[in-house]
Formats: structure tokens, sequence, C-alpha cells
């Protein structure tokens, strides 16, 4: 193994980040507009990356692992800094940049997907202010023109008397 295959699936992992990115930028007017076929259509697609992007993690993990014992160290929990003490300048150069715009990539995603779910979980209290609304209360059920105290079932008893 190779530094240059680990910068190829950091590359591939920056590109999938991407492309969720756009997703999730994406699902801001759906979710809006309520448009529930084009949501589906976008999760839908955010699902098949993110099997992707497992995928791609593992295989980086394998690659890492296996590049650091051909370089005589055994590590369980390896890091980015492990990996370059091993590569030359320009290789650790890349490296880093790539490692940076990574984690900015993962931080934009994280941002959009909480401004997406803080627009879901506002269109759920309009929904449900909504219902709230149209639907009526107990009170408001039924017409009761008489006074509570002239119930006659108020007490459990009918209006036929049971012994005659």
């Amino acid at each position: 193994m190779s530094i240059k295959a680990i910068t190829q699936l950091l590359e591939r992992l920056i590109e999938v980040h991407e492309h969720l990115l756009e997703l999730a930028t994406k699902k801001v007017e759906p979710i809006k507009k309520g448009d529930m076929k084009v949501l589906e259509a976008i999760v839908r697609e955010e699902s098949k990356l993110a099997h992707k992007l497992q995928t791609t993690e593992m295989l980086r993990s394998k690659i890492v692992r296996t590049f650091l014992l051909e370089q005589g160290e055994a590590k369980e929990a390896v890091t980015m800094s492990d990996v370059k003490r091993f590569a030359t300048a320009e290789e650790k150069l890349q490296l880093e940049q790539l490692q940076r715009k990574l984690v900015d990539d993962v931080q934009k995603l994280k941002t959009q997907n909480e401004l997406n779910q803080e627009l879901i979980e506002e269109s759920l209290r309009f929904v449900n202010l909504s219902l709230d609304l149209m639907l009526p209360h107990k009170e408001d059920v039924s017409y009761n023109p008489r006074s509570q105290d002239d119930e006659p079932y108020e007490n459990n008893h009918s209006l036929f008397d049971s012994k005659a």
C-alpha cells in the first residue's frame, strides 16, 4: 500500500461528502414547500451515498492499517499523524490539505443538516398548530343549554325508575 492509495480514498470521501452537502442544500426548498415526492427522492439518493461513504471509509481504514503494518507500525487506532510520519514533504502537504478539506466539508454538512432539522421541526410545529386550530376542543363538541347543576345524569340516576 502507498500514500497515493490513501490520498485517492480521501479524495473519494471528499467527493461523497460534497455530494451529500449538495443534496442537503437541495432539501431546503422541498422541506419548506412540503413537497414529499422530491424530498423522498433526495433521501433515497442520500441513502445510497451514505452506503458508499461507509464502504469507502471501511476501505480507507483497511488500507491505512495495511500501510502502517508495512511500515512496521501495528496500532489499533490510527491517525493521519501516524501516516504523515512516513510521507514525503509533498505527500504530507497533500494529506494535510485533504484532511482540512474533509473536515471542512463534514462541518458544512453537519451545519446544513442541523438547519434542515430545524426546518422540519418548525414545519411539524406549524402542522400541529394548524390541527389544533381546526379540530374542535372537548368543550366545543356539544351544545349544553342547561347549566351543569341541571344535568340529570351527573349522579348516574336514570330518567326511568327501575323499581316501578
